[in-house]
């Protein structure tokens, strides 16, 4: 399963769990292991067709293939709202939880049940001084995304007509949404993704005295900017070492990089940890997070580092930059390569050699986790928050009572 996947079974989970009923609607690709693992999991199942599979065959389609999913995906979640319709039961939620992109279509209810789609988080590039960094598709996807935007107003209705629209993106992807033609009254603030409900659990990370340790763990693809970190070990003051976890085409260029700079065994890299619970064993080893990706939408690893208690060093541009503040890390103005580089360097060895600030930053980077509401269970609540109030705008609809519901219901 891919991230959005893993998302969407954990929506489903905790809904599950909280007493909601939930039907899932998903791609055929993982009915073995839903089968296996949740065997009691009301789900459909949706097999590519013929369409599909004829894009996917021509490639200049590919990038349509999802859109059939998603027209699909609508046509089985209406056929069970229906069903459910049909069986009298009246307090029925359509969500579509993907794609998470302001871009992409959404699709609204024929059988006129309520829609809530999201949490949208897009409308993220290459902050300027990087955008010699951007690959072809990322330079295309900035040029033309007004004009994307702007013929989705005029051919897809979905995310406009919907009964709330989730936002973990912030002010870039209302923006984008307006773009689009979508209303202010239909926005609520969201958090993009919850982690899980057992770093709760977790004593918050100490801090004292020095500590030379940094990580970063995720994908390694160029918007990461991993790389910007092994060169800014080269002009810190402090022989600090960073332990790099995780695959991806980034990998060998930064073990290629490590090794021209002459950073010996400074630099550690670690594929692949089996079991996740002993992430959080390897985050207790470091004093601080970095973090200084390029277009991060979200980072869901940046959440788990400040439930945990690392302080994070990261840019001040995108995802990252709704979650950490000052107290609880280090933001960094993402001017150029040199600048960020030099800013990286500077608080790798402020944090190493300040146990005190790093434990400040610390429990401040809890208390915000703890009361943003970054695990599962509150993200979840939130949520069927917004269903009961869309349930009920659509009652007092029908009773010809006036409702407004938006961003500051």
């Amino acid at each position: 399963m891919g991230g959005e996947a893993i998302k969407a079974l954990q929506i489903y989970l905790e809904l599950d769990r909280q007493g909601v009923e939930v039907h899932q609607i998903t791609h055929e690709r993982v009915r073995e292991e839903l089968t296996a693992k949740f065997p009691r999991m009301r789900v459909t199942y949706l097999k590519d067709d013929v369409l599909q599979k004829a894009l996917w065959a021509s490639k200049a389609g590919r990038p349509f293939v999802r859109l059939v999913f998603q027209r699909r995906a609508a046509r089985a979640a209406d056929a069970v709202a229906a069903k459910e319709l049909a069986a009298g039961r009246e307090n029925i939620v359509i969500h579509y939880s993907a794609p998470v992109s302001p871009v992409l279509p959404g699709f609204g209810s024929q059988v006129g049940v309520p829609v809530v789609i999201g949490p949208l988080n897009g409308n993220i590039f290459y902050p300027p001084g990087f955008t010699k960094r951007e690959s072809m598709g990322d330079r295309i996807r900035r040029v033309f995304h007004p004009a994307l935007q702007f013929g989705h107003r005029l051919l897809f209705s979905g995310k406009q007509t919907a009964d709330a629209l989730l936002v973990a993106g912030g002010e870039r992807t209302y923006q984008s949404l307006r773009m689009a033609g979508c209303r202010d009254e239909q926005f609520v603030d969201s958090i993009d993704s919850g982690i899980p409900e057992r770093l709760l659990d977790q004593p918050r990370i100490r801090h004292s005295g020095r500590n030379l340790n940094f990580m970063q763990n995720g994908r390694l693809v160029d918007h990461k900017a991993a790389d910007l970190v092994i060169r800014a070990m080269t002009r810190t003051r402090n022989p600090v070492t960073f332990h790099v976890i995780g695959r991806g085409p980034l990998r060998e260029r930064c073990i290629r990089l490590a090794a021209e700079l002459n950073l010996g065994d400074r630099v550690r890299f670690t594929e692949w940890v089996k079991d996740h619970e002993k992430v959080a064993d390897i985050l207790r080893e470091n004093r601080a997070f970095v973090f200084p990706s390029l277009a991060e939408a979200n980072g869901i690893v940046v959440q788990e580092a400040m439930m945990m208690g690392l302080p994070v060093i990261c840019l001040d541009w995108g995802g990252p930059a709704l979650l950490v503040t000052p107290e609880n890390g280090v933001l960094i103005r993402p001017e150029n390569e040199g600048y960020v580089i030099d800013e990286l360097a500077k608080a790798m060895d402020r944090l190493a050699e300040d146990g005190e600030l790093a434990d400040c930053m610390s429990a401040a980077g809890r208390e915000i986790a703890v009361k943003r509401g970054f695990a599962w269970p509150q993200v979840v609540r939130d949520w069927t928050a917004v269903y009961r109030r869309v349930l009920a705008r659509r009652a007092g609809a029908k009773a010809g009572l006036p409702y407004r519901y938006g961003k500051s219901d």
